[in-house]
């Protein structure tokens, strides 16, 4: 019976594997067993940072699908590796903040919805299944619109988004962790821990991401 509801998914709909194309509606079995999580932390001006794998081969081109390409089919797999990210980086705290960066007007236009808005949530909600009390504190907010980043080196992009972004004080209980989905030289990150720092008994414990980059080429375009 399963079989035929995924084939009739796929007849009606055109669901199926982003990846391989079998029916079904997200990444099938094989494929995610295919794409597992591989932490890896990411040394950042002081800041704990760990991304779930880094910004090559498989992982690379499930993001640009994702990202770029528009592919909801790849929701569910980013949110499980996003979730393990953050779960290497809390280790046993059993309560956490997840404080997406915030997208930029350019990118909600392109994209059609806060990429990592909605990344944050799908994680939260993996997390929570597992028994950490995870919520989205979406307290970040661009005060000015930075430019793409993606043809930028590391010291223009740490220019570009200095000082763009302002933080509200998030609730006070729970430790934060800012997401984001590649981390390709960390300047986006560290802007928003800056604009986190203003407010009052906020603890940051760092920051998770799907991927890093190798080298501030290799990155996707940015929010």
């Amino acid at each position: 019976m399963g079989e035929l509801w995924r084939a009739a998914l796929d007849l009606v709909l055109g669901a199926g594997c982003p990846r391989c194309g079998d029916p079904g509606s997200g990444v099938c079995r094989p494929c995610t067993s295919e794409l597992v999580p591989e932490p890896v932390a990411v040394p950042l001006e002081g800041l704990d940072v760990v991304a779930a794998g880094l910004h090559a081969g498989e992982r690379r081109d499930a993001l640009l699908a994702w990202k770029v390409g528009g592919e909801v089919g790849f929701d569910a797999l980013m949110a499980h590796h996003l979730a393990t990210a953050v779960l290497v980086l809390i280790g046993d705290a059993p309560a956490v903040g997840l404080v997406p960066v915030p997208t930029t007007r350019r990118s909600r236009r392109e994209r059609g919805r806060d990429l990592v808005g909605d990344l944050a949530r799908d994680a939260a909600s993996r997390l929570t299944r597992v028994g950490v009390d995870a919520q989205v504190l979406s307290v970040l907010r661009l005060v000015r619109q930075p430019r793409d980043q993606h043809a930028l080196d590391r010291h223009q992009r740490r220019r570009n988004v200095t000082g763009s972004m302002r933080a509200r004080t998030p609730p006070s209980g729970r430790a934060l962790v800012v997401v984001d989905d590649v981390v390709t030289t960390g300047a986006t990150l560290l802007e928003a821990v800056r604009a986190l720092s203003g407010c009052d008994s906020t603890q940051v414990l760092g920051g998770a991401a799907l991927a890093v980059a190798s080298h501030p080429g290799d990155g996707l375009r940015s929010r």
